[in-house]
């Protein structure tokens, strides 16, 4: 009984021994849930909330202007490659709510 006990406290210990995220790694993840509210919001992906599919593309379109903007503050601070994967990213993201908002009536 004494061993179980010393292991939930040590593995108690170590949950609350974890490093603190830093700041680039969480403003990428910011990025990251945005770009899935984009998709979301485009009528491209199911809520997972809801499970539906719903078009919202004003809400679309802030959730690409927020991915654009933490891009910029990002972009000096990444590699290449990951420059490069955020610009595919943002162009992908822009020209599927082009021709998303082309196809939707003009209450959208």
């Amino acid at each position: 009984m004494e061993d179980w006990q010393s292991q939930s406290e040590q593995t108690g210990q170590e949950q609350t021994r974890q490093e603190p995220v830093d700041v680039l790694t969480f403003a990428l993840w910011l990025v990251d849930e945005m770009q899935a509210q984009a998709w979301i919001k485009m009528g491209l992906w199911k809520d997972p909330i809801t499970g539906e599919i719903q078009t919202d593309l004003r809400q679309a379109k802030i959730a690409i202007d927020c991915v654009a903007a933490l891009a910029e503050v990002l972009k000096p601070h990444l590699a290449e490659a990951q420059r490069r994967d955020l610009e595919r990213l943002l162009t992908d993201l822009r020209l599927n709510f082009v021709q998303r908002s082309a196809e939707a009536p003009s209450n959208q």
